[in-house]
């Protein structure tokens, strides 16, 4: 089995050797590795070429430079010439552990009707020691995953750097939405989820690196592309119980994130997004966030 690599990349040059090394490292040795340079602005690009000149020549990685267009204009473009029926996806400041892809060509062997392929994840943020994802499976669980919304309310299943997707399935999607800041590849997973089945293996094969970074700039302010989804009518009937409950624990999260950074505008635009879904709970979001923007503008 052969797998194409997909690693997006956007002023990453503090983060993006440990990456490229950490998928270099990997046990199983079968795949290609294709970097999408989206615009950046810093020296990452010629840190790659200056380190991986030999990868590159030997086609092992292959370089695509674009104009700045987004993180799912650039796993689009992997995807696009990704030789193999595999795309896995890596973001720049991640890292594998170099079992990823042993897991993941034996989940795929094992388990070879699913259309989306996830290991576990730890997370590891600067000074601390690294933490598991929680998970509503026990530890080494390996199989088809019976109810992805309700599994994913508890800890994630999916992830943008622990996953493996079947090529045609995401060209069918469509790819992964462009011109969106926030909740793009939440869309893939949730859409692949309504369409068929996953497979899951709760083994952690990566480290999610969090660290303050202005990669992402206005994400905070941004409407996470679920709800502008399914807040149309013919989407949202797709919708079952538990994957609006999943929603909206999303929902929710946003909507923190707002309120921890205090940004009034921010949670009242993400509090309207969530009317058609939640309408209650979204009523109740708007008017905290009126009452906290009434508040700030009278001290």
């Amino acid at each position: 089995m052969f797998f194409s690599i997909v690693v997006p990349l956007y002023n990453k040059s503090y983060s993006i050797c440990r990456c490229i090394d950490s998928i270099l490292s990997q046990t199983y040795t079968h795949f290609e590795i294709i970097i999408v340079n989206d615009g950046s602005i810093d020296n990452s690009l010629s840190i790659i070429k200056g380190k991986y000149s030999g990868e590159i020549r030997s086609k092992l990685i292959t370089i695509i430079d674009q104009s700045n267009k987004g993180v799912s204009a650039a796993r689009n473009k992997g995807v696009s010439i990704a030789k193999s029926d595999y795309v896995c996806f890596l973001d720049a400041d991640d890292e594998w552990k170099d079992d990823f892809l042993y897991n993941m060509e034996s989940l795929i062997k094992d388990f070879p009707d699913a259309g989306l392929y996830c290991l576990q994840h730890e997370y590891k943020s600067e000074c601390n020691e690294p933490v598991k994802n929680p998970s509503f499976y026990k530890e080494g669980f390996r199989g088809y995953v019976s109810n992805f919304f309700r599994a994913s309310i508890f800890g994630s299943i999916a992830n943008s750097s622990k996953v493996c997707i079947n090529k045609k399935q995401i060209l069918d999607l469509g790819g992964f939405p462009e011109n969106y800041k926030a909740g793009e590849d939440l869309y893939v997973w949730i859409e692949l989820a309504i369409l068929g089945k996953i497979a899951f293996f709760n083994s952690v094969s990566v480290r999610i690196n969090i660290s303050e970074d202005h990669s992402r700039v206005g994400r905070s302010q941004s409407i996470p592309y679920p709800f502008i989804n399914y807040s149309i009518p013919k989407n949202k009937r797709k919708l079952t119980f538990w994957s609006k409950l999943y929603l909206r624990k999303i929902y929710l999260a946003h909507i923190k994130e707002s309120f921890k950074e205090d940004e009034g505008d921010a949670i009242l635009a993400r509090a309207n997004a969530g009317k058609a879904l939640f309408p209650v709970l979204s009523e109740l979001c708007i008017h905290v966030a009126n009452l906290k923007m009434s508040y700030k503008s009278r001290k």
